[in-house]
């Protein structure tokens, strides 16, 4: 009985390090979105402004586009990582159903107009929120999935108040709470494999 027990601690022990690998990991992945959903934000918020003649539409296809790609590099790189236990599966697993969930509200639901396009950023934030919180406490890493509540607050604020300043305020919430987290979790991973002997 207490030789099951200790087994049974071990093996979550085990999970919760192969977990917080996992995060680590997926920094790039923070960086690469946050980057590419940026700079789509900040070039929609010039076409509306100054009059661009190129659609937000395509914009945005661009961005998932170059998202994709990145996404698809970094998946090549973390599959020659030695860790690719099923906590990493898992944490793919919600990142997965995060951006399937905003491909279709961005494809369905702003491209046939039945969502207008000045909720898409506060629909945005909402789920990446989601998405973060998850990872943290999957991770077991309080600072991360503390994260989330800024996205939330700031998807609340822009439904509350829209306008085009939303767009600016999440291409700043991208920088503050995706691609600044995701350097941080870059240099975890790196302190790790240093510690390891990698």
């Amino acid at each position: 009985m207490k030789n099951d027990a200790k087994t049974d601690l071990a093996y979550i022990r085990e999970l919760m390090l192969d977990t917080r690998r996992a995060a680590c990991l997926s920094g790039g992945y923070f960086i690469v979105w946050g980057i590419a959903v940026g700079a789509a934000l900040l070039v929609t918020w010039l076409q509306i402004t100054q009059g661009w003649t190129q659609t937000p539409f395509i914009t945005w296809t661009a961005c998932f586009v170059l998202g994709s790609v990145g996404n698809f590099y970094l998946v090549r790189q973390d599959m020659r990582e030695p860790v690719q236990a099923p906590a990493g599966r898992l944490i793919g697993m919600v990142w997965l159903a995060v951006g399937v969930t905003q491909l279709i509200l961005f494809f369905a639901g702003l491209g046939t107009g039945a969502i207008p396009g000045q909720h898409m950023p506060a629909l945005f934030s909402s789920l990446i929120g989601t998405g973060v919180f998850l990872t943290g406490v999957l991770a077991g890493y309080p600072w991360l999935r503390n994260l989330a509540f800024g996205w939330w607050l700031g998807s609340l604020v822009m439904f509350v108040w829209p306008g085009m300043y939303v767009l600016l305020l999440m291409s700043l919430m991208l920088l503050v709470l995706y691609v600044v987290p995701g350097t941080v979790l870059i240099r975890m991973k790196q302190r790790q494999q240093v510690a390891a002997g990698v």
